[in-house]
């Protein structure tokens, strides 16, 4: 059983080639891509696998794109950081879906149902495409933060980004305070509205109201200089400079 992973998310990657081992030792791995357009020439120049794991936002778009443009024949499981409401779409369309943070028991579920099909489904994604590419008006209001031995809560509009380091995630307000969230980057991005904050690269996610200068960097990217500023350099990664742009000029 050869099988394929669409993925942009290493951490994501790790996690779902350590549980697919356990489970099935026996599988082996075609290839593991993070990008729209790498993954529409992969199909074109390689054979089809018999299964693929594929992560709904990549580095450089929606991953329904690969379908536009490339015909899947193989069965197609999504791994999402997408909310509850949104994920039963996939159940409508005879899809089946992983929510992250990728549990066990999930996948061992998932790929059950796999092993059951007896042909493989020829789905309409056009749907599921929709659904993604829309803008929702459900956005989180606020975020909950603790505080020593206290609760509170930040609102959205007070944020002015969000980071990740070392394998936490942080809210940076306006006012220049830091709180741990308790949250992957994946959905915090899918919480908040993409008219107003957008993911530079795979550990920042920037308020607009907050850049306060973009500059040319090397290879291809865009470097912004944010209030409050940030420790780390912000840099738009080479993949989204073309949405960071297209953002912008909304």
């Amino acid at each position: 059983m050869k099988i394929l992973i669409i993925e942009d998310e290493i951490p994501a990657v790790k996690r779902l080639v350590q549980l697919i081992t356990e489970l099935e030792p026996t599988w082996t791995y075609a290839d593991h891509i993070d990008e729209v357009s790498v993954a529409v020439e992969w199909f074109k120049t390689n054979p089809m696998p018999d299964l693929v794991f594929m992560d709904i936002q990549l580095a450089d778009g929606f991953s329904f794109d690969i379908f536009d443009q490339v015909k899947i024949t193989c069965p197609v499981i999504f791994v999402t950081a997408f909310d509850q409401y949104a994920v039963n779409a996939f159940r409508v369309n005879g899809l089946d879906y992983i929510l992250k943070p990728i549990q066990k028991t999930l996948l061992e579920e998932s790929i059950a149902r796999f092993k059951a099909l007896s042909t493989t489904q020829n789905i309409d994604l056009s749907v599921l495409s929709q659904l993604f590419k829309e803008k929702n008006t459900q956005f989180k209001e606020r975020f909950l933060i603790k505080s020593g031995e206290e609760l509170n809560f930040v609102r959205t509009t007070e944020v002015a980004y969000f980071l990740s380091e070392a394998s936490y995630s942080f809210i940076v307000t306006k006012s220049g305070n830091r709180y741990i969230l308790d949250e992957t980057m994946d959905q915090i991005e899918s919480e908040v509205d993409p008219s107003l904050f957008f993911r530079i690269n795979r550990k920042q996610i920037v308020c607009l109201d907050c850049i306060t200068k973009i500059s040319s960097y090397f290879n291809n990217r865009l470097k912004i200089e944010l209030n409050p500023a940030e420790k780390q350099e912000s840099i738009v990664s080479r993949t989204r400079v073309k949405l960071f742009k297209e953002w912008l000029n909304q």
